[in-house]
């Protein structure tokens, strides 16, 4: 009896020694395949992290270059800009007059060609500087501006030092007098229709938030 009772036990004993291998065996695996699994995810992390540094690189160099450009372009703009500006100073100041003087045509084409040639040439200057296609009424406006500023100030000399004709029997200084009325009209105009668009704007903006 009492030899049986030990047998038993003993098997139980083997049993459970057999069932503690095989949870030690399983435990084993389990770690092993948690530490494949996370070995996995490392190597993709690394993979993707390394992906995203190249990324992160070519973005890097691609803003540089496109900061480049924008930098040559501005400064192309701007010397493009200042070309325009020399060939119209020279156009009122040299080539205009000399013609004017040459032909030996009546002052008040001087006045004519001055006004036309800025108003034209600031209309190009001032669209090539913005970069749009259609003009609008602010380059307009400044254009004109200009244009009736640069022939006001062509008479300016005239009504100081010269005793010109402008028409048969007239002085200049009628002109003068009649041109700085119309010039204070627009300059008026000028920067009263900028603040008008300044506070439409800030209003429509005050209205949106």
């Amino acid at each position: 009896m009492i030899e049986t009772e030990r047998e038993q036990l003993e098997r139980q004993v083997n049993e459970l020694q057999r069932q503690k291998m095989d949870l030690e065996h399983q435990i084993q695996e389990l770690d092993l395949e948690k530490l494949n699994k996370i070995e996995t995810l490392k190597n993709d992390l690394e993979r993707q992290v390394e992906w995203l540094d190249k990324d992160k690189i070519k973005l890097t160099k691609e803003r540089d270059n496109l900061l480049r450009k924008i930098r040559i372009s501005n400064e192309k703009k701007w010397k493009n800009a200042l070309k325009m500006i020399v060939i119209l100073i020279l156009l009122d100041l040299v080539i205009i007059p000399l013609l004017i003087f040459a032909l030996g045509v009546p002052i008040y084409w001087l006045f004519i060609a001055l006004g036309l040639v800025t108003f034209f040439g600031m209309i190009v200057l001032v669209n090539y500087m913005s970069g749009t296609a259609p003009l609008n009424t602010g380059e307009v406006r400044k254009a004109l501006t200009v244009a009736f500023i640069t022939v006001y100030f062509a008479m300016m000399p005239l009504m100081v030092f010269g005793g010109a004709k402008y028409l048969p029997g007239q002085s200049v200084n009628i002109m003068v007098e009649t041109f700085t009325a119309l010039l204070s009209i627009i300059i008026g105009f000028y920067f009263g229709t900028r603040a008008i668009e300044k506070y439409v704007k800030a209003k429509k903006g005050h209205k949106i938030r």
